[in-house]
């Protein structure tokens, strides 16, 4: 089952949709980051391996490989997704 993540803090309007997209082509997941209205962004995993979907997470908050983003992550939520893969950002 693919996993859907949202991510709050300064994530909108600060690269975060393409951050996330530069982690996802890094781990080799392919997925979809939009902007909510609630000032959030989802980014939907088209993975079924949580370690995987964990890597992800620490990646994007640790920023090991240094990819701008200009924002702050300051709360993560995981979730099992069972739809399609679409968003504002494909990757």
């Amino acid at each position: 089952m693919s996993k859907k993540i949202i991510l709050r803090g300064m994530v909108q309007g600060v690269c975060c949709r393409q951050y996330c997209s530069q982690y996802g082509r890094h781990l080799s997941i392919r997925g979809a980051a939009s902007n909510c209205s609630d000032g959030s962004v989802r980014v939907l995993l088209d993975t079924d391996n949580a370690d995987s979907a964990k890597q992800y997470i620490a990646s994007l908050i640790n920023n090991p490989r240094g990819f701008s983003f200009y924002g702050s992550i300051n709360d993560v939520e995981l979730y099992e997704y069972s739809g399609p893969i679409h968003g504002d950002y494909l990757f």
